[in-house]
């Protein structure tokens, strides 16, 4: 390949085989507290960056099948924590300082390699950069339903402007899978449609908005997600799409953005093809990574691969193992986040691939260009004056809140109020049955009873029942006691990935007769709404702007202007 870029040739002529090593390495921190084994992967183990979840507490928990209750893959990290107990809250500045001493550490390094800071902020439940001061968005299909691209593009950049301001360089996003199958659990929303042309639309604003924020966008999950009722963190998903479904359906996306040179990142899904691939996971397919995407389609960004402790592919080939595998069909980055022993083991798995020339030393330099380019293109390898400003210079935009507001009103829906029961009277005795997410962080952008209190705006005749986030046996023993003495039930009907859905109760309470019942969920799919149910209302987020504007539209004071952004849908 040619090597344009002789400042990086130079940085690459004076790396050791470790250094190198590490360079490929996106390790994972969890949490807002450094122990001295985050140091460690740094400076004795040279990594590139990490995936950061500043609201987590384990850098990499363990897949439990939510249908199941099986532990899929077991994650061992001995790091003292105790588990259960939640991560420190901080502030968006506290966090970024914290970032700054990781980057120091690393400038520090023989060659001053900068890290990379990569995460999740897809919207609505995925938003690892959740802090109270940032405005979070829609989901990608909630984008799609405003019915104008030019709204991913101006939320992308929103995203962008203030993840990059709190210290993030990369996120794992745009999400360009086409959602097919309405069945698919792990995808589903995350999609910005069903429709291909969409799809392509949608995301080439979104890689803009983010290259106009100074982000790299990272399109996920090559080939393509979307045609799979299996989630890939449990099991291994087959999309059985021949060929030329395959590259007119699945790969136009992406070759849309490729000839428009608009994506530096792509991730790479766990995933089989039987029509590209029968034998290999894509993650581990030189037949999809080098073959197709390379050679064929004509990708010269940088390729990483999803989270090698998934289910999918950790128990086919185990993590360590997989890693090299990855880097050995093509892979430029393995995403590997444990912070346990498997940060060793994964090393010594990629060191013998290249002693034993499955990863050629020609290969292995390519790789490393083309990372350390993409971090030279962004400006890493300098220090930037943003990058020591206080990030509520960005956080307390006005435009930004302004248009989290516009892009909720633009996304929620109405799916269907076949008796016009819409808007309610505020005279009506009414209750609130809602799922409440103990599990995420709690703050102004989530907290139990945001939608009770949220409709408690337009009436004070209300009753609440909070349950957990999928219904235990308390929980419908309370239902059933408590909805007795009401003509009007709400109930939220909420899903995502790795929990299981509360659709059989729903559908039992959305038929009982005598009584007005309104479902307000986050998906248009049958995973969420019931036949039974007479009116249903769609937020395609769980967040603070989305809830505000479904307790409006159930007593009539806002207008949501959302259209159907799929056409297989409940």
């Amino acid at each position: 390949m040619e090597k344009s870029n002789k400042n990086i040739v130079h940085i690459i002529e004076k790396m050791t085989l470790d250094q190198k090593i590490g360079a490929m390495l996106t390790l994972g921190f969890s949490g807002t507290v450094a122990t001295k084994r985050v140091f460690e992967m740094i400076e004795k183990y040279h990594c590139g960056g990490f995936r950061l979840t500043p609201h987590g507490r384990s850098a990499s928990a363990n897949y439990v099948d939510p249908r199941t209750g099986r532990t899929v893959v077991a994650i061992k990290n001995d790091n003292g924590i105790k588990k259960g107990v939640p991560s420190p809250q901080c502030t968006a500045g506290e966090y970024k300082k914290l970032l700054q001493s990781f980057q120091q550490a690393a400038r520090k390094r023989p060659l001053g390699i900068p890290l990379h800071f990569s995460t999740d902020q897809e919207g609505g439940e995925s938003a690892n950069c959740g802090f109270s001061e940032v405005q979070l968005f829609p989901r990608s299909m909630g984008v799609r339903a405003s019915g104008d691209s030019g709204m991913a593009y101006e939320v992308s950049k929103a995203v962008g402007l203030q993840c990059r301001a709190v210290g993030f360089h990369c996120l794992h996003s745009p999400n360009v899978d086409v959602n097919v199958d309405a069945r698919n659990p792990e995808i589903c929303t995350r999609s910005y449609s069903d429709s291909a042309e969409e799809v392509a639309e949608y995301a080439e604003q979104a890689c803009r908005g983010f290259k106009d924020a100074g982000i790299i966008a990272t399109a996920k999950h090559f080939p393509g997600r979307g045609d799979s009722p299996v989630d890939a963190h449990f099991e291994i998903p087959v999309v059985n799409a021949d060929r030329e479904t395959l590259w007119n359906r699945e790969l136009l996306p992406y070759r849309r953005l490729i000839e428009k040179k608009l994506l530096p990142c792509i991730m790479i899904a766990h995933t089989i093809y039987p029509a590209l691939d029968p034998d290999c996971i894509a993650t581990v397919s030189r037949k999809i990574i080098t073959g197709l995407l390379r050679e064929k389609m004509g990708f010269q960004g940088v390729v990483t691969t999803d989270s090698m402790t998934m289910g999918g592919i950790a128990t086919r080939y185990g993590v360590a193992r997989a890693c090299a595998m990855a880097l050995e069909a093509g892979a430029d980055l393995v995403l590997m986040k444990s912070q346990g022993n498997l940060v060793e083991e994964t090393i010594e798995a990629i060191r013998q691939s290249i002693e034993e020339g499955r990863i050629t030393r020609e290969e292995l330099d390519d790789k490393i260009y083309r990372i350390l380019s993409l971090k030279y293109e962004y400006g890493m390898f300098h220090a930037r004056t943003d990058d020591f400003e206080e990030p509520e210079r960005i956080l307390r935009d006005p435009g930004i809140f302004a248009l989290s507001e516009e892009a909720a009103v633009k996304s929620v829906l109405i799916a269907r109020d076949r008796e016009k029961i819409l808007p309610l009277s505020r005279e009506e005795k009414i209750l609130i049955v809602e799922q409440a997410d103990i599990s995420r962080f709690v703050n102004l952008a989530y907290y139990p009873g945001m939608l009770y209190q949220n409709c408690c705006r337009y009436s004070r005749n209300l009753d609440y029942l909070e349950t957990a986030y999928t219904y235990d046996e308390e929980d419908l023993r309370r239902i059933e006691d408590k909805i007795q003495g009401y003509d009007t039930i709400i109930i939220t009907s909420y899903f995502t990935r790795g929990r299981r859905s509360n659709i059989e109760k729903v559908k039992e309470l959305a038929a009982l007769a005598g009584k007005n019942i309104i479902i307000v969920t986050n998906t248009p799919y049958e995973l969420t709404i019931p036949e039974e149910a007479g009116t249903v209302i769609v937020t395609f987020a769980t967040t603070i702007r989305n809830i505000e504007v479904a307790a409006g539209t159930i007593f009539g004071e806002i207008e949501p202007e959302g259209e159907m952004p799929v056409k297989n849908h409940a």
